[in-house]
């Protein structure tokens, strides 16, 4: 799945609840080749979704079924299906980029994350 380009991303209407939403945030796949110096990743109840610049809209990199989320203050690994995940917040304010200002849900209600 990762060696694909990312597809537009659709935007979601309704009420998400959200985990944590990290940009810019690098982002490596314990199953991917590269490590993403530059994207967005959005944990909500159930699911994973990571965001890179893509054509006219950002583009889904990854997305997948929650199975577990450990965060640690720094960093947020995620276990999927397909693998482990690991979040971390990248430097810089990710000004210039789409991802920054894209709002992906019609409405974010933010869920309490439990520190590890």
């Amino acid at each position: 799945m990762l060696n694909q380009p990312p597809v537009p991303h659709e935007k979601v209407g309704g009420a998400v609840a959200v985990r944590t939403d990290v940009f810019p945030a690098a982002v490596s796949f314990s199953f991917g080749d590269n490590p993403y110096a530059k994207a967005r990743a959005i944990v909500t109840a159930d699911s994973l979704l990571v965001l890179v610049e893509g054509g006219t809209a950002p583009g889904v990199l990854y997305e997948g079924r929650l199975e577990d989320l450990t965060f640690n203050g720094r960093t947020a690994t995620v276990t999927t299906e397909d693998g482990e995940i690991t979040i971390a917040r990248a430097s810089g304010c990710g000004c210039g980029s789409r991802l920054r200002s894209y709002r992906p849900f019609g409405r974010a209600v933010r869920m309490e994350l439990q520190r590890t």
